[in-house]
This record gives structure tokens, C-alpha cells and sequence, in this order.
């Protein structure tokens, strides 16, 4: 009876050892599937890659089995195509790579619209800036300014003006010019520097005018009375004087009587415009409505006011002038806010393609 008890624990325990070893080859060859079809899918998306079974293969980019120390058998996940874990067909792998591709050619291009209104609108400004320069440069060879005997007066020169705005605009819109249609960052980030340099004066100015616009008007005064004085000396400014005279119909700076100040106007002058005044001042300086009368203001300056209205416009060009910025704020700062957004806008179109160029350097 103890014998026959023994041997049927014994044939128990064997039946138990059978059928772990049995779980263990099911489980094993389970898992063998599972490394194939793994395999048979990355072997899919990446072509270099081979089966576990070929022999010999000792590439570090083979999908490969590892044994823990419990006798788990895991697979190296991959990562870089994350794409081709459901696609199991070859029309599903080439819908992966069509996509990978269109989103590849969109990363290495630069917006286009961006790039070629950038370019545009950079071009016109280069055109404008360069020709302001040139108009600068002709001006002051013209007046001859750069002679020895009249180096001293360059600073109130107004083609100096001209010279000055002409390079500095000439010089930025052509660097945002070729930087946008070459795609260059140095010439993109000297651009973009200044601007930020541009926008940050104009708002620093626009805050100190607001401040000190008693001053300045002080400082326009004394301009005027600089073009007064100079009148006959300074072709430049003897055209802005007499279009500010025709223009707001008035006569030289507080009253008429301010062209005294002048050496040729003067009335002790002994030239002929002695105790004058310029044909810009006269209010019907044409004769007959077609010749120009350049003698239409002499001896006007020794008349009493009530003869001399009928001849020259008697009140003073800075009351005009002033009255003319006050009424026209609202134009000047409409442009200046128009001025602004167009350099903001090229700010934001020279950041966007900096950015795509980074982008595609990224992704080389």
C-alpha cells in the first residue's frame, strides 16, 4: 500500500514536470513570433536592417534579443519610426514615407510670400534711400559745400540731411534686399538691428518733441532766422525759405521787417535789394499773371505798414508755421504710425525667415 502510494506521487510529480515544460515551450515559441513579426516590421521600415536568423551579423542597428536574469526574454524597442508600428502592408509603409517626405520638403523651403514681399518692398526703399543720396551728393558738389572756405557751414547744410537719411536707408534696405533673396543671416540680422535701432530713435524722438516742443519751437525760430540771414549765400535755403513764404503766405520770421536782419535786404545796403524784401513775399509777385517780378518787394521794408500791405504779406512765418503743425497733427501723426507699422512688418518678416532658415539648418 506504501508502495503503491509512492509511485503514484511520483507519476503526479512527473505529470506536473511535463506540463511546466510544456507552458515553457509554448511560452517560448510565443515569444519567438512576437521577436519575428518585430522584426519582419522594422526590417520593413528600415531596409538595412535583417533577420535575427542570418548568421554572422554583428550591426548594432539589428532589432536584438536580450535575457534577463530571470529568464525574460525582451526586444529593444526602436523609436525612429514610430510610424510603421500598424502598417503592416506595403501600401500603408509607402503612405509613410510619402508623408515623411512631403513634411521634409515643407521644413527645407522658406515661405516663399514672406520672402519675395520682404524683397520688395526692401528693393523700394533701396531705390529711394540711394536716391536721396545722390541728390545729397549732387547738391553739395553743385554749391561746391565741400570747399575749404565753406567746410565751416556744412552742418547747417540741408543736402547734408538728404546725404545722411539717403545712406542710412539706402544701406539698410539693401541688406534686407539681398539677406531675403539669397536667404543670408548675416545680412538678415544687420538688418533686423536696424530696425530695432530705427524704431527705438523714432519712439525715443517722438517722446522728446512731445517733452520739449516749446524748445524746438524755439530751435525752428532760430533756423528761420539761419535762413533769413543766408538767404542770398545758400541756394538750399534760399528754396525753403521761399516756399514757405509763397506757401503759407506770410514774410519772413515774427514780421517782414526781419529781412533788415539780411546784409543784402538791409537798408543801409548799397545794393539794389536795399530795404526789400524777396518776390516770395509779394502777394502778386506775377505780372500780368504769367512773368515773375523779382522787384516786386523793393523799397518795401522803409513803407509804412498800410502801403506796404498792398505789396508783401506782412505777418511772420513762425505763427503760420506753427498754426499750420497744430492743425495738421493728425496727418503727421498718421504718417508716423504708418512709418512704423512698415518697419515693424519688416521686423516680423526678417524674424520669420531667420527662423525657417534655423529651421532648415535643424533638420540638415
Amino acid at each position: 500500500m506504501i508502495k503503491k502510494f509512492a509511485d503514484d506521487t511520483k507519476v503526479g510529480r512527473m505529470d506536473d514536470s511535463e506540463e511546466e515544460s510544456l507552458l515553457s515551450v509554448n511560452t517560448d515559441h510565443h515569444l519567438n513570433q512576437t521577436v519575428d513579426k518585430q522584426t519582419m516590421k522594422m526590417s520593413q521600415c528600415f531596409p538595412f536592417i535583417k533577420m535575427e536568423r542570418e548568421v554572422g551579423e554583428l550591426s548594432p542597428l539589428i532589432v536584438k534579443e536580450a535575457r534577463l536574469n530571470n529568464g525574460e526574454m525582451v526586444l529593444a524597442m526602436w523609436s525612429r519610426c514610430p510610424q510603421a508600428d500598424g502598417a503592416e502592408t506595403e501600401s500603408d509603409l509607402q503612405q509613410e514615407r510619402n508623408s515623411q517626405q512631403h513634411r521634409h520638403q515643407e521644413v527645407n523651403k522658406v515661405n516663399g510670400c514672406i520672402k519675395y514681399v520682404m524683397f520688395l518692398f526692401n528693393f523700394m526703399f533701396t531705390v529711394l534711400g540711394y536716391l536721396m543720396l545722390a541728390i545729397g551728393v549732387w547738391g553739395l558738389i553743385d554749391k561746391e559745400s565741400l570747399d575749404m572756405d565753406k567746410i565751416n557751414n556744412l552742418s547747417t547744410d540741408p543736402m547734408l540731411v538728404f546725404v545722411v537719411v539717403g545712406l542710412v536707408v539706402g544701406t539698410m534696405s539693401f541688406a534686407g534686399c539681398v539677406g531675403a533673396l539669397r536667404e543670408n543671416q548675416c545680412l538678415l540680422k544687420f538688418f533686423t538691428v536696424g530696425i530695432l535701432i530705427f524704431v527705438t530713435v523714432e519712439m525715443v524722438g517722438g517722446i522728446v518733441i512731445y517733452v520739449l516742443r516749446d524748445r524746438i519751437e524755439q530751435y525752428l525760430e532760430n533756423g528761420m532766422i539761419l535762413g533769413v540771414k543766408r538767404y542770398q549765400d545758400d541756394p538750399d535755403l534760399r528754396f525753403i525759405m521761399n516756399e514757405i513764404q509763397k506757401g503759407l503766405k506770410c514774410c519772413g520770421v515774427e514780421s517782414y521787417h526781419d529781412w533788415e536782419l539780411n546784409l543784402y535786404f538791409n537798408c543801409s545796403s548799397p545794393g539794389v535789394h536795399a530795404c526789400g524784401a524777396p518776390a516770395s513775399c509779394c502777394i502778386n509777385p506775377q505780372e500780368n499773371g504769367t512773368v515773375l517780378n523779382s522787384q516786386c518787394g523793393f523799397g518795401t521794408l522803409h513803407m509804412e505798414e498800410v502801403t506796404a500791405q498792398n505789396y508783401i504779406y506782412l505777418r511772420g512765418c513762425m505763427l503760420r508755421l506753427t498754426s499750420w503743425f497744430n492743425s495738421n497733427v493728425g496727418s503727421i501723426g498718421a504718417f508716423g504710425v504708418i512709418l512704423m507699422v512698415i518697419q515693424v512688418l519688416g521686423l516680423i518678416f526678417a524674424t520669420k525667415v531667420l527662423s525657417d532658415i534655423e529651421l532648415i539648418k535643424a533638420h540638415w
